[in-house]
């Protein structure tokens, strides 16, 4: 017992702002779309969060949209430039307020001179360099990607596809139904499993609901702890002051109080939610990440749509007269009509679990895929697969690789020439080609694009944020928190456990004694 409440008292005072920190950031990852007006100044976060040579995927790729205009996106939303990037202006007049709704994905202009773009607030079009928002047909507005063929706009989130002709005056997009994967079984990563299981969704919004009430537990606990660690002391200072003691001592029993009993009843949520947790970040991660199981009946893992959460990217293969589709579980190809199941492309280029974020074609069966595993050129009819950094050439591979390579590469640029920019998420932007012009970040592009409060919780939660503390190591921050919270709360049921049965075998002595 005496080294169970040491381990619980000292660790849990030790870990107390980190288990804060941990639930606050993750009551607000819960209600994404609530914290989305929500920005913080990067000037006030550390240097590594603030953006230097277009660096932590401010730009995801350009568009020209004139004979001199360029539109420039990704997490700095948008904006206008030349032909030789001599000045940038803010070009998000029209969407939704918050740096995270403006967050953009994609934009295209058409062959008939619409210009759309695909942001994290839904589908817009440009009227007058104002942009309007574009109806969907599905509640989801995140847009991953947009793609052109000769008989439509076809339109992408992370759950459908949509279509919108070309022929009508105003775009209206109406869902495609996208067939099951041949030899679809109703199966799961366990990585995906555990991320439902830890923030809630497995049971839809009750169980989101319930994960931040454990959040709010959390809170109470590590305060109360605090309070209950420090009284002893603050009574031993306030003995000339009996009227401050007593209010001490009367908050210190009400924290050990309510610290007991919703420490009691919340500790098996807390215990799954800190082992789930423990697994979506490496090293743990690459363990489970291939691992895959039945999908679990009556939960969102088992969707009537198999490609719920799935979708990434979208192009057609002109060559091949199909489109490719990117996803969370490899590339597919499917038919123009989408009449027959679609099917896994055998040549797979690397592509971080993270998530692909270049996917373009500079010719016909010709892509080029980039992700944090690198930057590829990829030809599906031909299984060949080229680092378009070294010129070496990449056995494939049949599914998601690890989650970092030697260069992330979180955008690209090919402004025509065969020439192009590389976006390294880390380094910011870099190129293999000579003669290009230089392009520096301009002060007020860094300067006004501040970070979502949603991606600095993001950022808090996965353990990432102390990475100015432990510097490398912080990749080690998860699981070794995840075992000290598992040791604080193992030893709290302990200790309960052992003094409810004292107690109650104490109540038994009593009854029996004449």
């Amino acid at each position: 017992m005496k080294t169970f409440k040491f381990l619980h008292r000292w660790l849990g005072v030790l870990a107390a702002l980190f288990i804060l920190m941990f639930a606050l950031s993750g009551i607000v990852l819960n209600h994404r779309s609530f914290f989305s007006g929500i920005d913080i100044n990067r000037k006030y976060l550390p240097k590594n969060y603030r953006y230097n040579n277009w660096n932590l995927a401010a730009v995801k790729s350009a568009t020209e949209i004139g004979t001199d205009s360029i539109l420039f996106y990704g997490n700095i939303g948008i904006w206008l430039t030349d032909s030789t990037f001599s000045g940038f202006e803010p070009f998000n007049e029209g969407i939704k307020p918050g740096s995270d709704n403006r967050r953009t994905a994609s934009i295209i202009k058409t062959t008939d001179g619409k210009i759309l773009a695909g942001t994290m607030s839904g589908l817009y079009f440009l009227d007058n360099n104002t942009w309007k928002i574009i109806t969907l047909p599905v509640k989801e507005t995140r847009i991953t990607a947009i793609t052109e063929t000769p008989d439509g706009l076809w339109i992408l989130t992370r759950s459908h596809l949509m279509k919108a002709r070309k022929t009508d005056s105003a775009i209206e997009p109406i869902e495609v139904a996208l067939p099951h994967p041949a030899g679809f079984k109703a199966e799961t990563t366990l990585f995906r499993a555990l991320w439902v299981i830890h923030s809630g969704k497995i049971l839809g919004t009750p169980g989101k609901l319930l994960v931040d009430v454990m959040g709010v537990f959390m809170i109470f606990l590590s305060l109360t702890g605090i309070v209950w660690f420090m009284a002893p002391d603050m009574m031993k200072a306030l003995k000339k002051k009996p009227t401050l003691k007593k209010r001490v001592a009367k908050v210190n029993r009400f924290s050990l109080k309510w610290h007991n009993h919703i420490g009691i009843w919340s500790v098996v949520f807390l215990i799954i939610l800190t082992i789930t947790g423990m697994f979506l970040r490496p090293p743990l991660l690459i363990a489970i990440v291939n691992s895959k199981f039945p999908a679990l009946k009556h939960t969102i893992i088992d969707h009537p749509n198999p490609w719920y959460d799935k979708l990434r990217d979208i192009q057609y293969d002109r060559l091949a007269d199909a489109f490719i589709i990117s996803t969370s579980d490899g590339f597919f190809a499917a038919t123009p009509g989408f009449s027959d199941s679609l099917f896994r492309i055998p040549t797979q280029p690397p592509i971080s679990v993270m998530g692909i974020n270049v996917f373009e074609q500079p010719e016909d069966g010709v892509f080029i895929t980039g992700s944090f595993s690198g930057i590829h050129t990829w030809i599906p009819s031909q299984h060949f697969i080229q680092d378009r950094i070294t010129g070496m050439y990449v056995i494939p591979g049949t599914g998601m690789a690890h989650p970092f390579g030697s260069v992330p590469v979180a955008g690209y640029f090919n402004p025509g020439n065969g020439s192009e920019y590389i976006f390294d998420y880390n380094a910011g932007v870099f190129s293999t080609s000579r003669n290009l012009p230089n392009l520096p970040m301009p002060e007020p592009v860094s300067a006004h694009s501040p970070m979502p409060l949603w991606n600095l919780a993001l950022e808090i939660h996965t353990g990432r944020f102390y990475s100015v503390i432990f510097g490398k190591y912080y990749i080690l921050f998860i699981p070794l928190a995840g075992l000290v919270i598992l040791t604080i709360l193992v030893s709290g049921g302990v200790i309960w456990i052992k003094n409810y049965r004292r107690k109650c075998r104490n109540a038994n002595l009593k009854t029996k004694l004449p």
